[in-house]
């Protein structure tokens, strides 16, 4: 039995990539913050009743702690890692101007608590393992008004690639997938206050829309398959040609 874990899967790219490695067979565990949220999934999708769910804010040492500590005792391993937790953004806005623990917010949970599931992944895993870290486009370019976030997004960018070097002397492979503008829950919240955006925003990107997360998965797909088994420490970008401009 093959075991993926995701953090971050009650919705989302989270939530697709859940339910595309349960159709790969794999035995499926993910974790979130909001356990009714979860339970809302299954209902609608029975499917989902096959996964390994634990309610776990990543970014605290000692529920990350005892994830890793049950997931050992329980499976002893693990075959796949897509570190994907991401929660809502508090740091937007100037950065001299953000608050102090907005910006100490963004850093726990956009970055360090990826770090931790990184360092705690790479001990349960061995030979053939596999580990992508979903990082994002604003990791590649500057991105005003969100400086906390793009700073730990590049930090992921840097995490990456220094760790995979370490990592493929046993034989696991590191890699990331950078997003562009995909179309989530989060995008319905701020559609809620601007109704435009979906439009506005798809006029930016070269192939003129929003990419859906299953574009997103089918990205993380191939750099866990023996497809992309020559590929190390390396971001595969799906921004739908964005970053170009």
């Amino acid at each position: 039995m093959k075991v993926a874990l995701i953090t971050g899967g009650s919705k989302g790219i989270g939530l697709e990539a859940v339910k595309r490695f349960i159709e790969l067979g794999f035995h499926v565990v993910t974790c979130s913050r909001d356990s009714q949220l979860w339970i809302s999934q299954v209902a609608n999708e029975p499917l989902l009743s096959t996964v390994d769910y634990y309610e776990v804010d990543v970014s605290q040492e000692s529920q990350l702690q005892r994830l890793f500590s049950t997931l050992t005792e329980k499976y002893g391993k693990l075959d796949v890692a897509v570190n994907n937790a991401s929660p809502k953004t508090e740091s937007n806005g100037n950065f001299e101007s953000v608050d102090t623990s907005a910006l100490h917010h963004t850093l726990m949970q956009d970055f360090w608590s990826h770090a931790m599931c990184l360092k705690h992944e790479l001990c349960l895993m061995e030979k053939g393992g596999t580990i992508v870290n979903i990082s994002s486009i604003n990791g590649l370019r500057a991105t005003p008004n969100a400086s906390m976030y793009s700073a730990c997004k590049h930090a992921i960018e840097g995490l990456t690639r220094s760790v995979a070097l370490e990592a493929i002397e046993k034989g696991v492979r590191v890699n990331a997938v950078a997003p562009g503008a995909t179309w989530t829950p989060r995008w319905d919240e701020r559609a809620l206050d601007k109704p435009n955006i979906h439009n506005d925003v798809a006029k930016l990107i070269p192939l003129k829309r929003f990419a859906e997360p299953k574009e997103i998965v089918d990205a993380i797909e191939f750099l866990i398959s023996d497809k992309a088994s020559y590929i190390v420490g390396h971001t595969l970008v799906v921004d739908g040609g964005i970053t170009l401009k």
